[in-house]
């Protein structure tokens, strides 16, 4: 018997699956109205080939960063023709000379295939800009994976940020990062040629994430195959996650699947159940990917905590020898907290910190 004929008839379940994919963007970005209009005031100024503030979008994972950067630089080159958008992702991406030769691929710019230093691409990628006559909105998606590996990657932010200063080019940076601490981890000569606005992406609440999964139902289910509590028990996952809005429409997709492996003729809320562990595996596996940007302080706070549950105060004070202020600390303990690496115990006054349990 052929596979496919044993499925049975064809499920009503789905109208469209596109709009669960990672690359799907939205016609309006729900929840995101302050920071985007924040971000077009910084870039608007690209329209008329101006100078444009840099911009740092920081964020827990799932919180509309990457989607808000490219709504708006969608709606820029729909405005004007003189910007010119180009995206690198520096997970993939994660050396200074892999941003800059990727951007002279998206410039059409042939490169030796070796022997060639990441001035000279730096160079060519100016020339081919100014060909092009254009003002370039260049976004680094995980800009924090650049200062990973200790080997300078992250001067490409410099060579970037001074093209005006240097070449006579203007060029504006939008950085994304999960990492509130970055701007404090940069070599003072990268910070200050960088120095972006930073705009602060909170997480989503549960009342957000309802929102969007309804706005996205719309467009990806035939009418009335949800259950009334499939989203309200879909976004709760994503609450749980963080507030993880990929999490969220993960678990309403998967649920989706699994109705139609059932040939169920409505998604459940058994089969929402029947995925949650699923969905919620996927922010655990962010967050141990996340893990791998750990440096020696990181770490460091890490082994302490396994040893016992520790204050911030007695944290502070068996990590003097790293030198940094109770506000670094702070944001530091937060950024783990964030990671799920650790967890924070209100007692009394303040609190207790500890390993997070897996």
């Amino acid at each position: 018997m052929n596979i496919f004929k044993s499925l049975g008839a064809e499920n009503r379940i789905f109208r469209d699956e596109r709009p669960f994919q990672p690359d799907f963007l939205p016609d309006e970005l729900l929840h995101r109205e302050r920071e985007l209009k924040e971000m077009a005031l910084s870039l608007k100024s690209a329209a008329s080939g101006k100078r444009s503030e840099n911009l740092l979008l920081v964020g827990p994972a799932g919180t509309g960063k990457t989607s808000s950067a490219r709504t708006v630089l969608k709606q820029l080159s729909e405005y004007s023709q003189r910007p010119l958008p180009l995206y690198v992702n520096c997970w993939e991406t994660s050396t200074r000379f892999g941003v800059l030769g990727e951007l002279a691929e998206k410039l059409e710019t042939l490169l030796p295939r070796r022997g060639i230093a990441a001035d000279e691409v730096m160079r060519r990628v100016v020339e081919a800009i100014k060909y092009e006559n254009k003002t370039p909105v260049i976004v680094l998606d995980e800009i924090d994976r650049l200062f990973v590996s200790k080997n300078g990657d992250e001067m490409v932010i410099y060579d970037l940020a001074r093209s005006q200063e240097v070449f006579g080019v203007q060029i504006a940076l939008i950085g994304i990062t999960n990492d509130n601490e970055l701007m404090a981890r940069m070599e003072g000569r990268v910070r200050s040629s960088f120095s972006p606005r930073t705009i602060d992406f909170k997480p989503y609440t549960i009342t957000d994430l309802k929102d969007i999964l309804k706005e996205r139902a719309i467009l990806a289910f035939f009418p009335d195959v949800l259950d009334s509590e499939v989203i309200p028990l879909c976004a709760a996952i994503g609450a749980k996650a963080g507030g993880d809005c990929r999490v969220a429409l993960n678990a309403l997709w998967q649920a989706g699947r699994a109705a139609e492996g059932k040939n169920s003729q409505k998604v459940l809320v058994e089969h929402v159940k029947a995925v949650k562990e699923r969905a919620l595996e996927m922010s655990k596996q962010i967050s141990e990917k996340k893990a791998e940007e750990f440096d020696e302080l990181d770490t460091t706070i890490l082994a302490l905590l396994k040893k016992k549950d520790m204050e911030g105060g007695e944290l502070y004070t068996s990590l003097a020898p790293f030198k940094f202020t109770d506000r670094a600390l702070r944001l530091r303990l937060e950024r783990l907290e964030e990671l799920k690496a650790i967890e924070s115990v209100k007692k009394g006054a303040g609190k207790t910190f500890r390993i997070r349990k897996g």
